[in-house]
Formats: C-alpha cells, sequence, structure tokens
C-alpha cells in the first residue's frame, strides 16, 4: 500500500517534530504533556504505519476512566480512509450475551484494520482479558501503545509483568504515552523502558538499574536489613540514555495560555480537632467516644490519621467511621460564595465528598453538585455530563484517583483541593482538568490548609518530588501550589 496519510487535521508544530522523530522507530515514548495533543500523535504514526503496509492493528492498554476515550479520539483524528476500514473492539468485564457476541466478532475479523482498546486492571487478573490481548498481537503485525504509562512503573505488579514480559514481544512497535513520566522517582522508569525495550536503558534488572542511579542506604528494622532508597544520582546519564527513543513537550511550550493563579486558604482546627491531632501526634493514639479509640502503629499510618482529623473524620480501631466537628467546609462554602462560575473541588477520602456534595447542595440547591467518584460508578458519567452542559450544575465534587485522568472539564475557572495527598501525580493530573487551548480566563487554584500541620508537609513533600522529576526530565517545574 502506498501513498501519504492525510488525516483531518493537521499537526501543529510540536507534534510534526514528535512523528518526525518516531518515524520508524519500534520503541517511542511520547512525554508529552496533558493538551499537547499525545493522543493525536500516537495514531497518526499509526495511521501511516497502517498506509505503508508496516503496521495493521492497534491495541491500546489504558486506566479504566481513559480507556473508552480513545474511541472517540480515533473518530476524530484518523483519516476518513482509515476510519471507513478500521474495526474497534472495546474490552469490557463482565460483558454481557449482545456484547460478547460483538466482541467475538472483532476477534474474528482477519481483513480490515482493527483497534483494541483494554484497561490494564483487566490485564491484573482477569484470564479472559489477557487470553483476548494476546490473540490479538499474534493475530497480525501491531502497535502496542500503553496510555498513562504510569501504571507499568511498577515492575514487580503482576500487570506489569504480563504486559513487558508477554504482550510487549508480540508488537512489531511499542509506545507509551504520559505527561510525566516520574511521578515518586526516577526508578518508575524502569517499568516504562522495560515494556519498549530493555536495550534503551541497558538494563535487563531492576535491581542493576536501580544500582546504577539510587543511592541506597542498609537500614535496621526489626532484626533486618532492609535497603532503602535515600537519593538518585547520575540522572543526566539516564536522560541521555532517554533522548533518542523519546519526546518531551510542556504545554507552555505549545501554547500561549493564561497563567495559573495559586492561592492558600488557612482554617481553623475546632477544639476538638486540636485536642485529637495532639494526642495523635504525640501518642499515636485519640480518644473517639467513651469505648474506642485509633491509633497508629507506624509512621505512614500515623500521618493518614492525622491527615484525616483535619479533614474531620477518623476510623477507629473496629472500623468505625466516626465524624469530627471542623471549619473547612465552611472555608469552602465561603470561597464558593464569592465565585460565580463553575468549579471542580478534589477530595482526598470519600467520607469527604459526600459531606461536602451534602453541604453545596443545602447551600446552593438541589442539581447544583456532580460527584466524580469510586462510589458513583453507575451514575457518574451523567453527572460529568449535567455538570458540562448544565449552568445550574455549578461544582464536580471528585477524587483525584477517578476523575484526574482524561477528563476535559475546562468549563471551570477555579479549582479547590480541600484535600491532598502525597501522590504528586494526582495533583499534577487534576490540575490539568481545567486546563484547555485558547481558554482566555486564568485559572485559580486554591489550597485549604491547617498551619504548621500535615497539610503543610504533604505539600512540601510534593514540592521536592517535582524537583526530582525535573531532574530526570529536564523539565524545570515551576513551583506551583504557593
Amino acid at each position: 500500500m502506498t501513498g501519504v496519510y492525510t488525516p483531518p487535521f493537521r499537526p501543529y508544530d510540536h507534534q510534526a517534530k514528535a512523528l518526525a522523530k518516531m518515524d520508524g522507530q519500534e520503541a517511542f515514548a511520547l512525554f508529552m504533556q496533558m493538551r499537547t495533543g499525545k493522543t493525536k500523535t500516537l495514531l497518526d504514526d499509526y495511521g501511516r504505519l497502517e498506509l505503508a503496509g508496516s503496521c495493521k492493528n492497534l491495541m491500546v492498554i489504558a486506566p479504566g476512566g481513559v480507556y473508552r476515550t480513545w474511541r472517540t479520539a480515533a473518530e476524530e483524528h484518523l483519516s476518513d480512509d482509515l476510519k471507513k476500514r478500521l474495526k474497534v473492539g472495546l474490552w469490557q468485564s463482565g460483558m454481557g450475551a449482545i456484547a460478547k457476541r460483538s466482541f467475538d466478532f472483532f476477534m474474528a475479523e482477519r481483513e480490515a484494520p482493527r483497534l483494541l482498546l483494554m484497561n490494564v486492571e483487566a490485564l491484573s487478573s482477569v484470564k479472559a482479558a489477557r487470553e483476548a490481548a494476546l490473540a490479538f498481537l499474534q493475530a497480525d503485525t501491531a502497535m502496542l501503545a500503553v496510555d498513562e504509562s504510569t501504571i507499568i512503573k511498577n515492575a514487580s505488579s503482576q500487570r506489569t509483568k504480563f504486559i513487558n514480559g508477554k504482550l510487549s514481544q508480540h508488537a512489531e512497535y511499542r509506545r507509551i504515552l504520559s505527561g510525566l513520566p516520574t511521578p515518586k522517582s526516577p526508578l518508575d522508569l524502569y517499568g516504562q523502558m522495560e515494556f519498549l525495550d530493555w536495550r534503551i536503558l541497558g538494563f535487563r534488572s531492576y535491581f542493576s538499574f536501580r544500582s546504577r542511579y539510587a543511592v541506597i542506604k542498609q537500614e535496621h528494622f526489626g532484626g533486618r536489613v532492609v535497603p532503602t532508597v535515600v537519593g538518585y544520582r547520575d540522572v543526566e546519564d539516564l536522560q541521555r540514555r532517554l533522548d533518542k527513543n523519546s519526546f518531551r513537550v510542556l504545554l507552555e511550550d505549545c501554547y500561549d495560555l493564561p497563567p495559573k493563579v495559586y492561592m492558600r486558604r488557612e482554617v481553623e482546627l475546632t477544639p476538638e480537632q486540636a485536642r485529637m491531632y495532639k494526642e495523635m501526634k504525640a501518642y499515636a493514639t485519640a480518644q473517639i467516644a467513651a469505648e474506642a479509640h485509633v491509633s497508629a502503629t507506624v509512621v505512614v499510618a500515623q500521618i493518614i490519621r492525622l491527615h484525616q482529623i483535619l479533614c474531620g473524620h477518623t476510623v477507629d480501631e473496629l472500623g468505625n467511621e466516626h465524624s469530627i466537628p471542623e471549619n473547612r467546609t465552611t472555608a469552602l462554602l465561603e470561597i464558593l460564595e464569592e465565585h460565580e462560575g463553575k468549579a471542580i473541588i478534589w477530595c482526598s477520602y470519600g467520607h469527604d465528598i459526600q459531606k461536602v456534595a451534602a453541604a453545596l447542595e443545602a447551600q446552593f440547591g438541589a442539581g447544583s453538585v456532580a460527584r466524580f467518584w469510586g462510589g458513583n460508578v453507575k451514575t457518574r458519567e451523567a453527572e460529568e455530563a449535567a455538570f458540562l452542559k448544565d449552568p445550574a450544575c455549578r461544582f464536580m465534587v471528585a477524587t483525584a484517583s477517578a476523575g484526574g485522568r482524561g477528563r476535559t472539564w475546562t468549563v471551570a475557572d477555579l479549582t479547590i483541593y480541600y484535600s491532598n495527598s502525597y501522590d504528586l501525580e494526582a495533583r499534577a493530573q487534576s490540575e490539568e482538568r481545567t486546563q484547555g487551548v485558547g481558554k482566555a480566563v486564568s485559572a485559580a487554584y486554591i489550597d485549604l490548609f491547617v498551619p504548621d500541620t500535615v497539610d503543610e508537609k504533604i505539600i512540601q513533600a510534593l514540592r521536592n518530588k517535582i524537583d526530582l522529576a525535573a531532574a530526570v526530565t529536564g523539565d524545570g517545574y515551576r513551583e506551583w501550589l504557593i
């Protein structure tokens, strides 16, 4: 097959540069920040390979909240000719009889080019999903792409072992897509690069890779000696190894976007919160009720419980959840009273989602709130649609784990972090929900926090991780929380 692949939209300059660098390479990483068009770039790359006869099929693995969006992206970005010929299959766990029959027809297709979309969670343990993925890649020449590729950063997880050890070897072309490839540390790169080609980094073992780039200290815990990573070295060498097989671009490198505005809102503790926080911090035990108490036996658990107390709830040792009087929700309502447009409120816990949504509806009326979290999987798509289209639905209350990826909520120009977590990737992804090409209104970000508590320590931890990511990718990230 010959000719020139002609997508409906011409690539932007940075996308054209990525395509030129990627041209003909079997393994490539698109480290393109949110809204820079990495999905279009990948589809254009597949389109030209398919037209040239080098690659017939495409499989995309993505998180559960994202993988379905690729079907719409294919309709939007692929050439008219390829869209007419392309067959699209969507993996769904627990498919009904009709959906199963349709999927079987898709898997049996051999003449037309095919696109298989599968959520990464299914590949953790679902035997049928694994068998379908292998059969698809073995049927003909194929490209295998992992979207939000930090989902395979844990080289020891079952899904990473299967994707890297079983699936990747059957794909003639391999691609990963990520806006932030090192959310936790430079070591996050190993699993992603192992999927592409171990020769890019030059290490067949994660432990040899870790020994090369991590500073390790031998710590003693309960009579055991445990190697602990305390720092990193030679990250410039790591960046050089990545250069040939990757393309990096930031949003601000591509468009004249309005500046982000960051603010903080201090929250005062209630007397009960102050008492419980002090007791938990000093003794790792806080009195909840006459017969119940909560304790933290390790530092991490203690920090989580301290943070929960600041948010107005905690769980005792019997698993019973207790609400604590707090001022954080009042502070949130005060901010929103002075805001005329739409807003996104990010929460770290399901308890907070329910509490905040109820408070907003009580203040602003029924129908003013949409939710997007693990507790409303069956209704969250409809609620998202109301938030995007209904002027009366002004507020989206969400967890970053559910709504932080792959969602376009640019109707909002205010983002409030009711609470933060230690997860840099969750923070970075969630911030991008309000950003969009051509948006003329500045996006404001407000962090609610209690001074001199773990709230501030969490923010500092996030800032330290940003510095670390910048050292690996050469991004020079801005300080973005304050």
